[in-house]
């Protein structure tokens, strides 16, 4: 199945917007709504890692989308010293398949790091552990029965 180099050039640009749309929403909603930590890595530290994983998330297809740009343009204008540095810096060496992997796979990490920070899953989970080993109770429903295992 063939598909024209328009379509193969709208994906291009509707991939690298919606994502770039999507990862900077969830950078303001993160902005927005900081944990109330003491601590500035606590209370920051969500926002900037999201903000990284945007950065380097979207640097896949904004190469695909600079590059295909670029030999559009040849395509239908020539030569012009623009494209020329475009893709000069579009082949660069930290810009290859392995190191634009790494940089997804670094993406992700920062994600989940950013998103465990936001939502507290280690308070959580600390919370949750305490719970289960005091049979289920919390402190307010020791406190009421007299810190009695029994209840009376």
């Amino acid at each position: 199945m063939a598909v024209s180099k328009n379509s193969l050039m709208t994906s291009y640009v509707f991939t690298f917007a919606i994502l770039w749309a999507v990862m900077s929403n969830v950078c303001q909603y993160y902005y927005h709504r900081m944990p109330k930590k003491p601590d500035c890595w606590g209370r920051w530290g969500p926002f900037v890692l999201m903000c990284m994983a945007t950065v380097l998330i979207t640097l896949s297809p904004l190469k695909n989308l600079v590059v295909n740009v670029c030999m559009t343009s040849f395509r239908e204008n020539g030569f012009d010293s623009t494209i020329e540095h475009a893709l000069d810096l579009a082949y660069m060496p930290i810009w290859g398949t392995k190191p634009l992997q790494a940089y997804t796979a670094l993406a992700y990490v920062c994600m989940f790091w950013s998103t465990s920070m936001q939502v507290d899953i280690y308070g959580k989970m600390v919370a949750s552990v305490l719970k289960f080993q005091s049979g289920g109770k919390t402190e307010e429903a020791k406190k009421a029965d007299g810190g009695c295992e029994g209840g009376s």
